[in-house]
């Protein structure tokens, strides 16, 4: 079977998203920018996302929010109040998004990594693992993305 593949801007993919998101689907999508690398590469990976309610919210997930009208990110919870969330991407230093908890999309519940057809589950040793490792590593971002860069 033949896969097609629709290539949309996100201010009109993503409402639809939201829509299936809303009546309780998860929607696969192929993850787009660099913001999220090392672990997720531009047009290479995916990522599932499922409904979320703002009071299960945990600082580590990784979510897709609307950070500004129409501005859309897939990126990690690293501070959580009642009325705000701060974002940001592991591809990133120290550049961060503000948004409420009603702004999240969904959460993101899998990764399907270099075309492999078994995810990596957010919920798995593996996903955890990576995200303590590179929560602790913040300090050294700057350094170690900078070398990513040069090789990949």
């Amino acid at each position: 079977m033949e896969t097609k593949t629709l290539n949309l801007p996100n201010h009109l993919l993503i409402p639809q998203v939201k829509q299936l998101i809303e009546k309780g689907h998860t929607v696969t999508l192929r993850v787009k920018g660099h913001s999220m690398r090392i672990f997720l590469k531009n047009n290479r990976d995916l990522a599932t996302l499922a409904p979320i309610k703002p009071e299960e919210l945990k600082v580590g997930q990784v979510v897709l929010a609307e950070v500004t009208p129409n501005c859309y990110v897939l990126h990690r919870i690293i501070k959580l109040t009642p009325t705000s969330l701060t974002l940001l991407g592991d591809g990133n230093v120290n550049i961060t998004e503000q948004c409420r908890p009603s702004d999240v999309i969904a959460v993101a519940t899998a990764f399907y990594r270099k075309g492999r057809t078994t995810p990596d589950l957010t919920t798995g040793l593996k996903w955890r693992i990576y995200s303590k490792i590179w929560k602790w590593l913040t300090p050294f971002r700057r350094i170690i993305l900078g070398v990513y860069s040069r090789l990949f």
